[in-house]
């Protein structure tokens, strides 16, 4: 059952007034009636199942039959990555929202082709909700603003997460073996943009000590390789926890 994002609800809640965007979805393009089930969340873990009483114009009630809290697993797994040309980052927060990132970090680095316009995280939060929707995700992830890589350093150490970095330079370690030394910590995976960091950006990453990992042997796209490392570390995280969400 598809669900739908309504962030008022709470786990105390008997029943619901949904309008806006997502009545629209409800009556309009899913054409669900009074007395059919509906599937709802608030994006923070909180999943319920409610039946519709009534329907307006503009606007429905509906009544609470389930209601349930998810515990959001540990440790949490952020993305950071640059703006891409065609819009293939769009892919990237549809993907791995699916899969269960709870944090994006959006970069500009030197080789970064696409400029951000003032409306671009609020299209990456749009798309996240969509993927939630679709997944049953009881877990909107967090976007946050863009930034540099050095600027996301001193981010990722304020918040005690550790960065690792797709990077074919230095040693060829899996991310399995290299998510190993920190398995306790939550890890940021970092992807660069077409054509690669600059010579400057690469400086910065040694002088950081940030770790490295390879995905292969194979030369991947960036939305690509986004993709495919975090399922590696999904896969990693699921043999420690069968119910690793």
């Amino acid at each position: 059952m598809p669900g739908f994002f309504v962030p008022q609800l709470t786990i105390g809640d008997v029943s619901i007034l949904i309008s806006g965007e997502e009545f629209h979805h409800i009556i309009h393009v899913f054409r669900k009636k009074v007395n059919e089930e509906i599937l709802l969340t608030n994006g923070k873990g909180i999943v319920s199942k409610a039946t519709i009483t009534s329907i307006r114009k503009k606007e429905l009630t509906a009544n609470i039959l389930e209601i349930r809290e998810e515990k959001i697993s540990q440790p949490k797994i952020a993305v950071a990555f640059p703006l891409l040309k065609n819009k293939h980052d769009s892919l990237i927060v549809e993907k791995l929202t699916e899969l269960g990132v709870k944090e994006f970090y959006p970069l500009i680095t030197e080789r970064t082709v696409r400029q951000p316009s003032k409306n671009t995280l609020d299209k990456f939060t749009k798309i996240a909700i969509s993927a939630i929707k679709q997944c049953d995700n009881a877990f909107l992830p967090k976007i946050h603003e863009f930034s540099t890589l050095k600027v996301l350093f001193n981010k990722l150490q304020k918040m005690h997460k550790q960065p690792l970095i797709a990077l074919e330079i230095g040693e060829h370690r899996l991310l399995a073996n290299v998510a190993q030394e920190f398995n306790e910590q939550e890890l940021c995976l970092i992807f660069g943009p077409e054509g690669g960091f600059s010579s400057a950006e690469i400086n910065l990453l040694q002088q950081e000590k940030i770790p490295t990992f390879t995905l292969g042997n194979h030369i991947l796209r960036a939305e690509t390789a986004a993709i495919t490392a975090v399922s590696q570390l999904m896969g990693f995280y699921l043999k420690q926890n069968p119910k690793y969400y």
